[in-house]
């Protein structure tokens, strides 16, 4: 029997904390079913969700993961792994999408995107928030309900925009890929 575990680390980032992780998941004969890592402001943060044998518990994974770095380094979080409740419907009655945002930063603004995508059942996926002096740029992934008139919400985000002073532009997903290939 096997267990299934969610596991999120916070640390000030440095070389190495990947491989620290990952030694202690491997450490535990664990295997990493899907991870997601990013730095924000000079702090690292690491979601994973992971398989181990019956034997280990939550606790012993957190333990080791937290001995892999330094003394306190490591704020580790490990929970029983439970399938998301989000509607059975959400992917198949959806297309993805990406959402991009650019101009001065104000106060507010991701409160305002996500007000305004929630109010219309769109999930965000993935987002990423970049700022360079004054000016930001935000990058969303977002599972648009086929319900939703495209028109309309393109509508609503340029409106949006304008009233922050950003340009919000909707891509489908394919597209956003094809425009952006490296």
């Amino acid at each position: 029997m096997k267990g299934k575990f969610t596991i999120s680390l916070v640390s000030e980032d440095r070389p190495g904390i990947v491989a620290n992780v990952s030694a202690a998941v491997f450490e535990l004969e664990g295997n990493i079913l899907g991870l997601s890592q990013t730095v924000v402001e000079g702090y690292f943060t690491i979601i994973l969700v992971g398989e181990f044998p019956g034997t280990v518990t939550s606790e012993g994974i957190r333990k080791t993961i937290e001995k892999s770095g330094g003394t306190g380094e490591y704020s580790v979080i490990v929970r029983d792994y439970k399938k998301p409740r989000l509607p059975a419907d959400l992917e198949k009655d959806a297309t993805e999408y990406v959402l991009t945002a650019t101009g001065p930063d104000n106060k507010g603004i991701i409160h305002h995107i996500s007000r305004t995508l929630s109010g219309r059942g769109i999930n965000i996926l993935d987002i990423a928030v970049y700022k360079e002096k004054d000016q930001v740029m935000i990058v969303a992934q977002v599972l648009v309900p086929h319900s939703v008139d495209l028109f309309c919400l393109k509508d609503e985000l340029a409106a949006l925009g304008m009233s922050q002073k950003l340009s919000v532009h909707l891509q489908h997903i394919n597209i956003f890929k094809e425009t952006n290939r490296i």
